[in-house]
């Protein structure tokens, strides 16, 4: 089953920082949009820059993507420290969870060294066990990576993944925030399965 072709389900993309979600699965995000409900999920701002601004350049980001300002839930977390507040974002994710009952959820790979993003996975692996579950991939954040699902995505995926990222004009200055590292990546990815561009996940569950 090739996941692109998923039609009217829920899914979740989960950013332990907002901005998360467009470098890991932008393009994946920017495709299922088309044919599903896709609810943007930000746990917190990154830290070191004026939130207001930080999240006009979050919701143009995410309009480029497709996703509806009603499908953005956001939560004001301590970007540095999710450790501390985890019990509170298991139970916000067993609620959304509850509300929602997502088809497909969108978290960190079990890989990534980040110590907020490895609260997002643990908490997020629990509460939605009855979902399927892929980790997006942060290159910049891990020594490993299983490379279990690869997506084809098309141009207008990837050049929406790029203007996305873009929209993040404050964050011009961090490394990975290139236009070339995108789409170099997505290219590596789409030759390793015979297609010109792809993003590839973690496994954690598939249901069927």
């Amino acid at each position: 089953m090739k996941m692109i072709q998923l039609t009217n389900k829920t899914i979740f993309a989960i950013a332990p920082h907002v901005d998360d979600v467009e470098l890991g699965a932008g393009g994946t995000i920017y495709q299922l949009g088309k044919t599903n409900r896709v609810f943007y999920i930000g746990l917190s701002l990154p830290p070191l820059v004026n939130n207001d601004t930080l999240l006009s350049e979050f919701h143009n980001s995410a309009a480029i993507l497709g996703i509806k300002p009603d499908h953005v839930i956001l939560k004001s977390y301590d970007p540095r420290n999710l450790f501390d507040v985890r019990m509170e974002i298991l139970q916000f994710f067993y609620d959304l969870n509850k509300q929602y009952k997502p088809d497909l959820v969108f978290i960190p790979n079990s890989k990534d060294i980040h110590q907020s993003h490895e609260v997002v996975f643990a908490e997020g692996r629990r509460a939605f066990k009855y979902s399927s579950i892929l980790g997006y991939e942060l290159p910049w954040n891990s020594f490993d990576f299983k490379m279990d699902l690869f997506i084809e995505l098309s141009k207008e995926s990837v050049d929406a993944k790029v203007k996305a990222i873009n929209a993040y004009e404050t964050q011009k200055s961090r490394m990975f925030f290139s236009n070339d590292i995108v789409g170099d990546l997505a290219r590596v990815r789409g030759k390793q399965i015979g297609k010109e561009y792809a993003e590839c996940f973690e496994v954690i569950r598939m249901i069927l």
